[in-house]
């Protein structure tokens, strides 16, 4: 509809935008890019150059299907947009000697990692939490041992839990479709999931203080037991590696980085 249009002739749209970067990218033979400005733009772009020159295989379909994966995991609602990336994302598109979709890569950095444990009142942390949390695929909760109320998990609900715009149970649906689109093997994917979980799981961990030390023990062994069978490492150690001092300064206890600090000091040793 847009192609090889004038301005005058189509409706206002980024379409419009993409057929002239097309066709300069034509007369001068050279590589063009994409990837500045919103997400629901770039998006945009991305749908028009893919169908404009198909190339007849998966890779137009595999490169617009990498949104929703990483909207899930890197998207959040924010005060001003219900649909916010909290890190930073640049996509390369590369086209062949014919102007054909050839390739795309992305680089990601910044992630903000504060919103994964902390929301305002009117936030809500990465999309993804909820949408495991919908209840749309009830193997997921079962395999993940997740109860599907939101408030639940300490790091997911100090803000708000639904966003009025975003159905999450067929987000999650479109999310694991991509999944599989992008060449997940499905053990792959279940790790994703598991691990997501394992994270609110960890908000639910409870501490107490020993009588007469500074040292603390966990309150209960549960929340940790769901921790590590999601993560795949033992209970025991993980308990140890947040709760005890290390003699070696350098020590790395199954994934967890623990640092020595004087016996005489107050403050707590987190991993």
């Amino acid at each position: 509809m847009y192609k090889g249009k004038k301005r005058n002739e189509v409706p206002l749209h980024l379409f419009s935008t993409s057929d002239n970067l097309n066709h300069d990218m034509m007369m001068v033979r050279s590589r063009g890019q994409s990837g500045a400005g919103k997400t629901e733009n770039t998006k945009k772009v991305i749908q028009y150059f893919a169908k404009l020159e198909p190339l007849g295989g998966s890779l137009e379909e595999q490169i617009i299907q990498a949104n929703p994966v990483l909207e899930a995991f890197g998207n959040t609602k924010t005060i001003g947009n219900n649909n916010s990336l909290r890190f930073g994302k640049f996509i390369r598109i590369h086209f062949g000697s014919t102007a054909k979709l050839a390739v795309a890569d992305m680089e990601t950095y910044l992630l903000e990692e504060s919103r994964v444990i902390s929301q305002q009142a009117t936030e809500r942390g990465y999309h993804i939490f909820y949408k495991l949390l919908s209840g749309k695929k009830p193997e997921l909760n079962e395999a993940l041992l997740l109860s599907p109320d939101p408030k639940q998990y300490v790091w997911v609900c100090q803000g708000v839990t639904g966003v009025d715009t975003m159905e999450d149970g067929e987000e999650l649906l479109l999310t694991d479709e991509a999944f599989d689109v992008l060449g997940f093997t499905p053990e792959e994917k279940r790790s994703v999931y598991k691990l997501t979980g394992g994270i609110m799981h960890f908000s639910n961990m409870r501490f107490k203080q020993k009588p007469r030390e500074e040292q603390a023990d966990v309150d209960s062994t549960e929340v940790a037991d769901k921790v590590t069978h999601l993560m795949a490492f033992n209970s025991g150690e993980l308990q140890k590696g947040i709760t005890y001092y290390i003699l070696n300064p350098n020590v790395i206890l199954k994934g967890f980085w623990t640092t020595r600090r004087p016996r005489s000091s107050s403050s707590a040793l987190l991993a």
